[in-house]
């Protein structure tokens, strides 16, 4: 009996020392992907700039630069303003660390204080919404896990150009164009109850 138990665990070490065989290339070949792109420094205070509204949008890293991982942003959100209509995206995750002030984030049902120093992850596949009710501008640092957020972003930026708002039309052309789906059914309720604007 013991000799077939080791006959079983040998095989089943093989078969598995097999798998990750296959798998180690593809795995090494990631990283080296990742890392072909070099270091990157962006100064204080640099990185393309735009608006969204009364939001400003500094664009850090896109997925160009990350072999398409993650993208990043810094955000001023002021107050009374909501960051964006309620939305959810399929495929990608959204972290944000609030530096200064305070952002409430919406991610479902569940209403969130982010204050300066915390972090907050909003899932794919949850609706979610985020606004500063406080008296002072608050700022965030935003990464889309995997990248590809960013090119939204900048595509809604660019409706905003020379004192332009989006037109319903546009706003179906950015679902199809990208990963988001809008609830404006929601919208109305969450101005009303805490107060925001867009």
């Amino acid at each position: 009996m013991p000799t077939n138990m080791n006959r079983r665990s040998v095989l089943k070490k093989l078969s598995l020392l097999g798998a990750s065989s296959l798998l180690l290339p593809s795995v090494l070949s990631a990283a080296n992907d990742y890392q072909s792109s070099g270091p990157i420094y962006i100064p204080p205070g640099e990185g393309n700039k735009a608006r969204i509204g009364e939001m400003e949008v500094v664009f850090k890293f896109d997925k160009s630069q990350t072999s398409g991982h993650l993208g990043a942003s810094e955000t001023i959100i002021q107050p009374g303003e909501l960051g964006a209509p309620p939305h959810l995206h399929q495929n990608i995750d959204e972290i944000c660390r609030v530096l200064e002030g305070s952002v409430f984030i919406m991610t479902g049902d569940i209403v969130t204080e982010v204050k300066a120093g915390g972090w907050h992850l909003r899932p794919k596949g949850l609706v979610h919404t985020f606004w500063n009710s406080g008296t002072v501008p608050a700022k965030t640092i935003d990464i889309y896990v995997p990248g590809g957020h960013e090119d939204y972003l900048k595509d809604l930026a660019s409706l905003f150009e020379n004192g332009n708002h989006p037109k319903p039309d546009d706003f179906k052309r950015l679902e199809k164009n990208h990963d988001i789906k809008y609830r404006f059914d929601l919208l109305p309720g969450i101005m009303e109850k805490y107060k925001v604007h867009l």
